[in-house]
């Protein structure tokens, strides 16, 4: 499943969601339950990695920390 929308939501909508596309593969409740919270971990795991601060940590928040410049 790779889906390449990007916008922002409600986490509740992104639980929703999971537990919808997990139903349509299996019935067991035990199966759905896990296979949504692999997609919520997935989108969760995503997003972090997308927002992260870079390695050297000198760039947050609009300052530049490691000069004292604001943006």
């Amino acid at each position: 499943m790779k889906a390449k929308v990007r916008q922002t939501g409600q986490f509740g909508d992104l639980v929703v969601t999971a537990f919808d596309c997990a139903a349509q593969c299996s019935t067991d409740p035990a199966e759905v339950s896990r296979l949504a919270r692999q997609m919520v971990m997935h989108v969760l795991r995503h997003a972090r990695s997308i927002f992260a601060s870079p390695p050297d940590g000198t760039y947050l928040g609009g300052k530049d920390l490691a000069a004292g410049i604001e943006d």
